[in-house]
């Protein structure tokens, strides 16, 4: 746990109207989750998880809700979020983690959330970090948004499902995890996109679509948030490209099991691979 944090299930009324206000940190005042809402995700088989600091000041909001979907029981996490000075630290899983705990007393093992895929801090934490599964790809899932986080491209998202009993999440759970790789690892591994520097950014010369490998990586940028500042045209490329890319070999069976980091290059990449996901 994050030094002096508390991760706490609220219950009462004026804790529920204050979220209204942390929201706009993440969402602008346009659309934030209203506090009725959350109080009905709390009351009605839902949870509303807020982590406070030891000023008893709210840094982190996490919401979601049991749902029903294609014969297969599962906690939808709606909202995970946390207030920039924490976004780098082991915050955003704690959160995932303690939603986790409740569920499997609650016998649901099963929670899934979605993620902007060129989104390496969520990317990291939700699969390497925890050990959840990229499944599916949702183009311009909720359209265009306003939001500062969303705004400038299509909100495409990566469907996370995360197995929470299963030997894989246990695994990653039990162990400390080192942020850097091993580099041999990494060049042994087919590329699925060929990047260049362009200026202060980097862009995608070529990419393939032709692979047959049981396994390969995809590239995606650390800093999408500053190109979308500097030169929308660079990320708005990175979203169409990539977008070919997931939705191809997902579409193929692939799955992505893995999420890593190299220092070498300050990159991101998503490791995809074929496999039997079916529960362990």
């Amino acid at each position: 746990m994050e030094q002096n944090i508390k991760i706490v299930r609220v219950t009462d009324r004026e804790s529920f109207k204050q979220l209204e206000a942390f929201q706009t940190v993440f969402l602008g005042r346009g659309d934030i989750i209203p506090y009725h809402v959350l109080i009905a995700f709390q009351e009605m088989g839902g949870i509303v998880l807020v982590a406070y600091d030891q000023n008893n000041r709210p840094v982190g909001l996490l919401c979601g809700y049991n749902s029903f979907k294609n014969g297969e029981l599962f906690h939808y996490i709606h909202f995970c979020g946390v207030l920039p000075e924490y976004s780098d630290t082991e915050l955003p899983a704690e959160m995932r983690i303690a939603v986790r705990k409740y569920l499997l007393g609650e016998n649901i093992n099963q929670a899934v959330w979605l993620i902007d895929p060129l989104n390496p801090f969520e990317a990291y934490t939700s699969i390497h970090k925890l050990g959840g599964i990229g499944r599916e790809y949702m183009r311009n899932f909720y359209g265009l948004m306003r939001d500062p986080q969303n705004r400038g491209l299509e909100s495409d998202r990566l469907l996370i499902r995360w197995e929470l009993d299963s030997k894989e999440v246990e695994e990653k759970l039990s162990k400390k995890l080192e942020d850097e790789i091993d580099d041999a690892y990494l060049d042994d591994l087919e590329r699925s996109n060929v990047i260049v520097r362009d200026g202060p950014f980097k862009r995608i010369l070529d990419y393939k679509l032709n692979l047959n490998v049981e396994k390969f990586c995809l590239e995606i940028p650390m800093n999408i948030e500053s190109m979308k500042k500097r030169d929308l045209s660079i990320a708005i490329e990175w979203r169409e490209i990539t977008r070919r890319i997931f939705e191809h070999y997902l579409r193929r069976g692939y799955f992505i099991t893995e999420v890593l980091k190299d220092s070498r290059n300050d990159s991101c990449y998503y490791i995809f691979e074929k496999k039997d996901m079916r529960r362990s």
